[in-house]
């Protein structure tokens, strides 16, 4: 309608003054657009405790086992009142500082002792924390010795010299872990791999089988754990 158009009506009107805008109107946004990342359970306590505010058929859920990752979207098509909560399962800090599993985490006999020393409380039996830094400090002792021994001038060194060392070594470490962020800790068995490097230049390396099946289960177990529940509030797409 023009602007004379207007006029004419709210005079017809008995109005004495009007205000015409002109141009488009402002777009609506969201000033504090929400943007939530948590835990792997973020999304379902998120969801339960705010629910009453959305409708369900204007949310989603997107759900990737093998990342882990759970992404929430309610009231999805609103550009002012949009949500979006994000849950991921992490490795644990703890775990991660170890280098557990991880070949370019190497140690010296002295350094891996040293750290250990200050992680007592991981380890399941005080014992076995003070067996294995007391071993780790005395095998640079004899080392020497052993490879003098052992070298037949023939490359053989560091083979026979692996066996030696790995016999004075306990067969397994148990700590008591959490191997997934915000995740009660687990007790599992560690390995110490030693490998000589050239004369008497001894790695170390952490291993563990235990926490590697158990990583790889735990994903998929917790992600459909959260599934299990948010299924019953929005609609849930796996990618």
């Amino acid at each position: 309608m023009k602007t004379e158009e207007i006029a004419k009506v709210a005079i017809e009107k008995g109005l004495s003054s009007i205000v015409v805008l002109t141009g488009e109107a402002p777009k609506q946004h969201n000033d504090n657009c929400v943007e939530i990342i948590g835990n792997i359970d973020a999304p379902q306590r998120f969801l339960k405790g705010r629910f009453e505010t959305f409708e369900k058929l204007k949310s989603h859920c997107l759900v990737s086992t093998s990342e882990g990752k759970i992404i929430l979207v309610l009231n999805e098509q609103s550009s002012t009142d949009k949500f979006t909560i994000t849950g991921k399962i992490e490795i644990a800090k703890k775990f991660t500082s170890l280098g557990i599993n991880k070949s370019e985490v190497v140690y010296t006999p002295e350094q891996l002792a040293n750290k250990l020393k200050l992680l007592r409380s991981l380890f399941v039996s005080n014992l076995d924390h003070a067996s294995i830094c007391s071993t780790l400090r005395n095998i640079k002792a004899k080392v020497s010795a052993d490879v003098e021994k052992l070298d037949d001038r023939k490359g053989n060194v560091e083979r026979n010299f692996r066996q030696v060392v790995e016999s004075n070594m306990p067969d397994a470490i148990k700590l008591n872990i959490p191997l997934l962020e915000g995740e009660p800790a687990i007790e599992i068995e560690v390995n110490v791999v030693l490998e000589v490097n050239g004369g008497s230049d001894i790695r170390c390396y952490l291993e563990s089988i235990d926490a590697a099946d158990l990583i790889e289960s735990q994903f998929e177990k917790r992600v459909n754990e959260e599934v299990a529940e948010i299924e019953k509030y929005v609609t849930v797409i796996k990618y």
